[in-house]
């Protein structure tokens, strides 16, 4: 039996949002619907069908811009929502839906799709190649504050109500993503979900906000109006507590914390660790948060655990390598095997001339002899910046064909790592 894949209509919502209920164990409020249904634009969701039984599987993707290192952006699909009904497993319906739409998102120009994967082993298959880590912390709230407490006077901070948080949130934002590969570029209506009242995932709930503006010299200390002397707001976060913390306090929990400068993200630190009632702080944070190395004691931050995030899928080698910039000058030529789409952009080999200020990228022929031999999923780790080439090699997904190529190589490493606070 054969399973069409078409793209989804409007009329097709109930069913889509059905599925995903299904399968990752949503909710059936009318509200979650409505909010995801406002962020994820209907005609890049795909539905496969059973002639009996309608739809049973669906894929769908975000119209994302990605930061990549050196501050610059690339268009990219965020992959979502990709589910098949457990009646319909094991019938080839989830490679129809992912081949599908990887042709979908070629198509339309998009050289990079990436995703968060529930189960990490499926998507090496379809050329995704693990990008991003995360660290789960811990924190003894009232050791790291005391420690922060000194440096922390440069900002005011002010509790914003959610209602009018979406316009000083969405300026910080966008003033700071640019700064770390991985961010996203978030819509107007991705703020609405994320500060809404339809607590999911991907963001809603009641979150308390927390925004830090920095003094003018003079302010500190004054005890003067809160926004008075403050300049423009340069950092937030969002958190809520739990009641489930140690000694039966409250468990402060981190859902993102956004700054332009290192003396905002302090404060905000400070500000966090010193809530009332709280015994412990738990937080989400990118692998060189800078937290760590401003305590005295680093054990009073326990990392939990260390995740993996965004798997990212390159779809136009020239294009997304051309797009990003490199920590130093190198010249190589990479040969790249794609065995899902071995006849797509992103495989064959490629000449690779990279800076600081700026990259270009071409297709060479096989008469140009490669320097590197890598797999896309291997190409996708290496493209933000978070995974040497290195450890690539010594798992076996790159090869060096020439002497130093490396060393350099290491050119792609970013400094600061990648990091996306954005959950899709």
């Amino acid at each position: 039996m054969t399973f069409p894949v078409r793209t989804a209509t409007d009329a097709d919502w109930d069913e889509v949002w059905r599925i995903d209920r299904t399968v990752f164990g949503g909710s059936s409020d009318p509200a979650h619907s409505d909010a995801e249904q406002r962020v994820l634009p209907i005609e890049r969701v795909l539905v496969a069908e059973d002639p009996h039984d309608g739809i049973v599987g669906t894929a769908g993707d975000y119209p994302f811009e990605l930061t990549l290192p050196g501050g610059v952006a690339a268009s990219a699909a965020g992959v979502t929502n990709v589910g098949v009904l457990p009646t319909h497993r094991r019938r080839g319906i989830l490679r129809s839906l992912m081949d599908r739409q990887l042709d979908d998102i070629a198509a339309r120009g998009e050289p990079l799709a990436m995703l968060n994967a529930s189960e990490a082993p499926i998507y090496g298959r379809f050329g995704y190649g693990l990008a991003t880590r995360y660290a789960v912390w811990r924190l003894d709230n009232r050791a790291v504050g005391a420690a922060l407490r000194a440096g922390a006077d440069t900002h005011r901070l002010r509790l914003v109500d959610r209602s009018v948080a979406a316009e000083p949130l969405a300026d910080i934002y966008e003033r700071a993503r640019l700064r770390r590969p991985g961010t996203v570029a978030r819509t107007d209506e991705w703020w609405t979900m994320l500060l809404g009242d339809a607590e999911m995932w991907k963001g809603g709930g009641e979150h308390t906000v927390v925004v830090s503006h920095p003094l003018d010299a003079g302010d500190a200390g004054d005890g003067g109006d809160a926004t008075a002397g403050s300049r423009a707001p340069d950092g937030y976060a969002l958190y809520r507590l739990h009641h489930d913390g140690p000694n039966g306090w409250f468990r402060l929990v981190v859902r993102e914390l956004v700054a332009t400068n290192a003396d905002a993200a302090r404060a905000l630190w400070c500000y966090l660790c010193e809530v009332d009632l709280v015994g412990a702080v738990d937080a989400e944070v990118a692998v060189d948060e800078p937290l760590y190395w401003q305590v005295p004691d680093p054990r009073r931050i326990r990392t939990r655990e260390l995740r993996d995030f965004l798997f990212v899928r390159v779809l136009d080698a020239p294009a997304a390598l051309a797009a990003r910039r490199y920590a130093r000058p190198v010249e190589l030529v990479l040969d790249v095997e794609d065995r899902s789409r071995p006849t797509g952009a992103a495989a064959g080999r490629f000449r690779l001339g990279g800076a600081p200020d700026g990259a270009e990228c071409q297709a060479v022929g096989d008469e140009v002899a490669p320097d590197l031999r890598l797999d896309v999923t291997a190409l996708g780790s290496l493209l933000l910046g978070g995974v040497r080439p290195s450890w690539l090699a010594a798992a076996g997904t790159l090869v060096e064909l020439r002497p130093g190529a490396l060393v350099a190589a290491e050119a792609f490493c970013s400094d600061p790592e990648p990091f996306c606070v954005t959950r899709f």
